[in-house]
């Protein structure tokens, strides 16, 4: 697994390889798991979009804040504010760019705007 991460792969899928192959069988509830590298970033809220989601934004000390894409707010949950602390979960995030697959996770009242450092995050190289 640590091979994996250093490598940067997204994930790992574990088979049963006992398990008879059936053509068609659809991959959820079959007999495989799939296990995703995902990372978390502390990141403030830029601006409230008109759909239920959130621009994000992360400080860079030689630039300022910079944008790191959008995250979708569940519909069950309380939007979060402009310049809101929130929490997201994150596939990997492009140099120059955005986070890939963002998820959010909730407001976090426990740090301020210090934590959300573009430093957190975790490239992958292309």
């Amino acid at each position: 697994m640590e091979k994996l991460r250093k490598d940067q792969k997204e994930g790992i899928v574990f088979k049963d390889l006992n398990a008879p192959y059936k053509a068609g069988r659809p991959a959820s509830k079959g007999t495989q798991i799939k296990f995703k590298f995902y990372e978390t970033a502390t990141v403030s809220v830029e601006e409230v979009n008109l759909k239920h989601s959130v621009s994000m934004r992360l400080y860079d000390e030689g630039k300022g804040w910079v944008s790191v894409g959008n995250v979708t707010i569940p519909v069950n949950e309380e939007m979060p504010q402009k310049n809101d602390i929130i929490e997201v979960r994150y596939l990997y995030a492009y140099r120059e760019g955005s986070l890939y697959q963002p998820t959010y996770l909730g407001v976090r009242t426990d740090v301020d705007e210090t934590d959300c450092d573009l430093k957190q995050l975790k490239y992958k190289n292309v």
